[in-house]
C-alpha cells in the first residue's frame, strides 16, 4: 500500500508541478520566446531586417525546449521577405507558433513587415527602419488541466474539478513592434576584403496589448532588444576558400527577464561551427547568472554563381544553470534560402546595394 501512494503521488507531483508551470503564466506577466539562432531569424529579432538582403529571403526554424520535461516546449517559426530598391523598400512576412505544456497554452502569431531605407553613404552604410504589424492568438485547453481537488492519495485523479471553466478561453488581438538598424561596409586596403558591421534595436509590444484568457487584464510587456553582429573575411584561403569570422552579440529586457547572448561562429565554406554563451546580465563571467553555452554547426553555400544562397543550422544549448540537471538542454535547427536574382521589377538604384560577404 506504502509503494503504491508513492507511485501515485509521484505522477500526482508530476501533473501539479506541470499545472504550477502553467498557471504561473496568469499570475506573472508573459515573456517572448527566444530563439538560440537568433541571426538566423532576423524578422523574429528586428522588423528592420526586412528586405536588408538582396532578392527573396525564406527561412524555417524549429526549437525544442527542455526535452526531459514532461511538458513539451516546441517553438516554430516562419519568414519570407524581399527588397524593393526601386521603392527603397522591404517587405516581408513572419509566423510563429508556441506551445506550453502538452497543448495545454498555444500562442499563434502572423506578422506583416515593412522597412524603409535610408542612404548614408552609397554602397557602404545604409539605415533602414522597419514596422511589424502582428495577430496573435492565444489559447488554452482548460478541459486537460488537472486541479488539486480532482486528486486522491489513493485513486489517482476522480472526478471534474469545482473550479469554473472560464467563458472565454482564446484570445485574438493586434500588436505592434518597430525597429531600426544601420548596415555597412569596411575595405581593407591593402588586403582588398569587405567586412560588414550592423548594429541595431527594436521594441516588441509597442502598445502593450492585453493578452489575458480568464478575463483580468494582463498587459504584454514591452520587450526592448538591442543588437550588433559583424562578418569580417581573413586573408587565409584554403583550397580557394576564405575564412570569415562572425562574432554577434543580443540583448534583450523584458519585465524582469534580461538575456545577454554572444555568439562567434568561423565560416569556411560549406562548414560553419561556433560557440555562443547565454547570460542575464552584459557581465560574461558572472558565473551565478549564466542560462547556458550553446554549440553551433551547419552549412552555408550558394548556387549557380550565388544566386541561390543556402544556410542550414543546428545548436544545442547546454544548460549550466541550476536547470542542468532537469532540462536536459534545447535542440535548435534553421534553415534559410535566399535567391538573390529575385527582383520585383528592373528599376534598382545600385548605388542603394550593398556588397557583403555571404553568412
Amino acid at each position: 500500500m506504502r509503494l503504491i501512494r508513492k507511485k501515485l503521488w509521484k505522477q500526482h507531483r508530476q501533473i501539479i508541478s506541470v499545472f504550477l508551470l502553467l498557471t504561473s503564466s496568469y499570475c506573472s506577466k508573459a515573456q517572448d520566446p527566444t530563439f538560440s539562432q537568433y541571426y538566423f531569424n532576423q524578422l523574429y529579432v528586428n522588423p528592420a531586417f526586412t528586405g536588408i538582403n538582396s532578392g527573396l529571403r525564406a527561412g524555417v526554424n524549429y526549437r525544442a525546449l527542455w526535452p526531459r520535461i514532461p511538458s513539451k516546449f516546441p517553438t516554430y517559426s516562419l519568414a519570407i521577405d524581399a527588397q524593393d530598391l526601386s521603392l527603397s523598400s522591404g517587405i516581408g512576412l513572419n509566423a510563429w507558433s508556441d506551445t506550453e505544456g502538452e497543448g495545454y497554452l498555444r500562442t499563434q502569431c502572423i506578422s506583416g513587415l515593412y522597412s524603409y531605407r535610408v542612404i548614408l553613404s552609397p554602397k557602404n552604410w545604409v539605415f533602414q527602419a522597419g514596422f511589424k504589424t502582428s495577430i496573435i492568438n492565444k489559447k488554452i485547453d482548460w478541459s486537460r488541466l488537472v486541479f488539486s481537488d480532482q486528486l486522491h492519495p489513493l485513486f489517482g485523479i476522480t472526478g471534474p474539478s469545482s473550479n469554473p471553466v472560464p467563458y472565454q478561453q482564446s484570445r485574438t488581438f493586434v500588436d505592434f513592434t518597430i525597429g531600426a538598424l544601420i548596415k555597412g561596409n569596411q575595405r581593407s586596403r591593402l588586403k582588398n576584403l569587405i567586412a560588414t558591421y550592423t548594429f541595431g534595436a527594436a521594441l516588441h509590444h509597442v502598445t502593450q496589448p492585453d493578452e489575458s484568457i480568464t478575463g483580468q487584464v494582463s498587459r504584454l510587456p514591452q520587450n526592448l532588444v538591442l543588437h550588433a553582429g559583424a562578418v569580417i573575411p581573413v586573408r587565409y584561403e584554403v583550397k580557394r576558400y576564405k575564412i570569415l569570422l562572425a562574432p554577434s552579440i543580443m540583448w534583450e529586457h523584458q519585465t524582469t527577464m534580461r538575456e545577454f547572448n554572444f555568439s562567434f561562429n568561423v565560416l569556411m565554406k560549406p562548414l560553419f561551427a561556433g560557440l555562443s554563451y547565454r547570460n542575464q546580465t552584459p557581465m560574461l563571467f558572472e558565473i551565478k547568472k549564466a542560462d547556458a553555452i550553446i554549440v553551433n554547426v551547419g552549412l552555408a553555400g550558394d548556387q549557380n554563381k550565388e544566386s541561390v544562397v543556402y544556410k542550414m543550422g543546428y545548436s544545442y544549448d547546454l544548460t549550466i544553470s541550476d536547470l542542468r540537471s532537469n532540462t536536459q538542454g534545447t535542440h535548435e535547427i534553421a534553415l534559410i534560402i535566399e535567391f538573390r536574382n529575385f527582383k520585383f521589377n528592373n528599376r534598382s538604384n545600385p548605388k542603394k546595394k550593398l556588397e557583403c560577404p555571404n553568412f
